[in-house]
């Protein structure tokens, strides 16, 4: 009978894939970013932090969605349960990477499946490009 067949280091095959999908990554983004539609959504807000200088970011889809629903509730904050979506930590993650400053206050809740959620609060004033808040 001929000799095992050598296999690839899975190591080497990981490398290989995680670098192409990088790269497929890269494009996909860059290909959604330049997009009329995308381009079009996108809305400017100035981020006036509580230490240092104001600073603009732009957003669009569900993170300007999410900026928003924070921005209209103020001081009281926005909960999944009142503002229903399917991925609230997502959107405040995306959020504060931008520079954006949000508390997130966990509460307890009751009901049919007891446990508890987040609350979050913006703690840095936000004003949409052009206009007060």
């Amino acid at each position: 009978m001929g000799a095992a067949k050598a296999s690839p280091n899975r190591h080497d095959i990981t490398e290989k894939t995680a670098s192409a999908l990088n790269a497929r990554q890269r494009h996909a983004a860059r290909e959604r970013e330049n997009t009329p539609k995308r381009k079009a959504n996108l809305v400017a807000f100035t981020i006036h932090p509580e230490a240092g200088d104001p600073f603009l970011i732009t957003v669009n889809g569900r993170i300007r969605w999410a900026l928003e629903r924070l921005l209209g509730a103020g001081t009281n904050g926005c909960t999944p349960l009142l503002e229903p979506a399917p991925r609230w930590s997502h959107y405040i993650h995306q959020l504060r990477g931008m520079g954006v400053e949000i508390e997130t206050i966990h509460e307890p809740h009751g009901g049919s499946y007891p446990g508890h959620h987040g609350r979050y609060v913006l703690r840095c004033q936000v004003v949409p490009e052009g206009g007060a808040t």
